[in-house]
């Protein structure tokens, strides 16, 4: 008879150990769901400044950059026209 209470006792404590392993499990999940969409909230909000770092900033800076390089190949093609000018006067004289 020892022997069936050690068997019901563990059969009971399997079953109940297997009740208390649910209910956590299903409370972790739903903690983790909550701080999830806390974090995609928060994801959403880090890509929007994503989104406007590239729009306004890159896109200055891609606006200025072209305008540098516009302005530098200019200054080469009158650098180049100039040498060209004292070239010729020399090559004349």
């Amino acid at each position: 008879m020892a022997e069936d209470n050690k068997g019901r006792g563990f059969l009971v404590g399997l079953i109940l150990g297997g009740v208390i392993g649910s209910v956590l499990s299903a409370w972790i999940v739903l903690r983790m769901r909550q701080r999830g969409r806390r974090v995609a909230g928060l994801g959403s909000r880090v890509g929007e400044l994503a989104s406007f770092v590239k729009d306004e900033v890159l896109g200055g800076a891609r606006e200025v950059i072209g305008r540098a390089i516009e302005e530098g190949r200019e200054a080469a093609r009158k650098t180049r026209a100039d040498l060209d000018e004292r070239l010729k006067k020399e090559s004349e004289e």
